[in-house]
């Protein structure tokens, strides 16, 4: 009884330091400008608190600016320091795999402390009114889901109460890559091309390829193809980029077969239609690989492949004094999406976190979300989450399928199956434009039953 008060107190503390961490009235943004040219620089500190978990404390910088009419850079760096309640953190050894760098603050192989920082910058030049190049540290994604995109989810992460992928990815966070693409806008047709490098081991080489075409058939109506190549060195093969994966329009599935066929594709198309003005229904599949054509829900081959994403959103609707927002969106992913029967240097993952959705092979989610906000200074989302987690072999991004292997696969096989509601709730007050205050709880019902709160605040001046 005793320690259940001493730690309900401890709680208490931790939430009114947070709540008095954020009044103070810090306010600047530095400019300087020279004609069209400009750089702006803002800085930010954030306290969060999840209670009984841990305590984090950011710090960080906003830096984006004009060189020139037609060049321009954007980047942004923080770092964050953790303390834990009741659990340690293990020792890191810097290999990509284990997941996103940190060093204990004790300098012991288990710590209640841990720093990390992270950045991404990136610049583009404008070389002509339909033609860009861009480069640096930074998010790529592909596609109009909200929740689970499919084919890169760019910087996109959310709390889940079980996680898809190995017990070393201490840190869910997706990291950024170091890229360079150009994209070609036309008329009615764009087309994007970016080269990636991934990390998984500190030793060995991993590369992504992608590109993308999307066509605007109209004003509201627009659809989109994709390819993505994954391939790296192993610890028996070392391997360069492929020059083959940098020319201009040229496929991958028959730009493979000029490598060997021994690299990771897949392809992906979607859609968007705007129906009304603020309301967008879309759609994303995703094929890692497939027998034919016709064999989506045949399971008598484990290769059989894909994932799929629709959903339906409605944005700031306008009713009465309070703007609007609703987003429903479900989610399928086949045994095996993602993995490849290389390992580590041929996933779709990159410092162990996957490339797509957070939700791994062998998985399914219907989602919806409701945002309520009045002006910009108060706002508050609801969500609720059905999410059915298959834990046998291959749904797991590290999972490797060997000749050995059965040849079938079972989606969501009832007897290794995890089921889970999350519902979700978020406040957000920002009474001036330098300060928020918000409070998110999650609560986890059925096999992982359970809680979640997290109180943070922050000012950016």
């Amino acid at each position: 009884m005793l320690k259940r008060t001493l730690k309900a107190i401890e709680d208490l503390k931790g939430i009114l330091c947070s709540i008095l961490f954020c009044t103070l009235p810090l306010h600047a943004e530095f400019v300087v400008s020279d004609g069209d040219r400009f750089a702006r620089l803002r800085l930010f500190l954030k306290d969060s608190l999840i209670v009984g978990e841990q305590n984090s404390v950011t710090a960080g910088i906003f830096l984006n600016g004009l060189i020139a009419p037609n060049l321009s850079f954007d980047a942004s760096a923080e770092v964050n320091m953790d303390n834990a309640f009741g659990l340690t953190y293990p020792g890191h050894d810097f290999e990509p795999y284990f997941g996103y760098p940190y060093v204990n603050l004790d300098k012991q192989s288990d710590s209640k402390g841990r720093t990390w920082d992270f950045f991404r910058a990136r610049t583009d030049w404008q070389a002509a009114s339909y033609f860009k190049i861009s480069g640096g540290y930074d998010y790529l994604a592909y596609g109009p889901a909200r929740r689970n995109k499919l084919a890169l989810r760019g910087g996109d992460f959310y709390w889940r109460a079980i996680q898809d992928t190995s017990d070393y990815a201490y840190i869910r966070r997706p990291v950024p890559t170091p890229f360079i693409g150009w994209d070609l806008n036309l008329a009615f047709v764009s087309y994007s091309q970016h080269v990636m490098q991934l990390k998984n081991w500190k030793e060995h080489s991993k590369y992504l390829h992608a590109h993308r075409l999307d066509f605007r058939v109209s004003d509201n109506f627009s659809f989109g193809l994709a390819e993505t190549m994954v391939y790296g060195s192993s610890p028996d093969e070392s391997r360069s980029m492929e020059p083959i994966y940098l020319a201009p329009f040229v496929p991958y599935v028959f730009a493979e077969s000029y490598g060997g066929d021994r690299d990771n594709k897949a392809m992906a198309v979607d859609f968007s239609w705007k129906l009304f003005k603020k309301f967008e229904l879309y759609g994303e599949l995703f094929i890692d690989d497939l027998d034919n054509i016709t064999s989506f829900f045949d399971e008598s081959w484990w290769g059989n492949k894909w994932a799929a994403s629709v959903g339906l959103a409605i944005d700031s609707a306008k009713i009465g004094m309070f703007n609007w927002d609703y987003n429903f969106e479900f989610t399928r992913i086949e045994p095996w999406v993602y993995t490849h029967h290389k390992g580590f240097g041929n996933d779709y993952s990159h410092f162990g976190n996957s490339l797509g959705s957070d939700l791994g092979p062998n998985s399914r989610e219907i989602y919806n979300r409701l945002g309520i906000s009045y002006k910009d200074f108060l706002k508050l989302d609801l969500s609720i989450s059905a999410v059915a987690k298959d834990t046998a072999f291959g749904s797991r991004i590290g999972d490797i399928h060997g000749p050995d292997d059965a040849e079938d696969k079972k989606y969501l096989n009832s007897k290794s199956t995890v089921n889970y509601q999350e519902y979700g709730a978020a406040i957000l007050y920002k009474p001036f434009s330098i300060l928020s205050i918000g409070v998110k709880q999650y609560l986890v019902f059925n096999e992982y039953k359970g809680s979640r709160t997290e109180i943070f605040s922050g000012v950016v001046w």
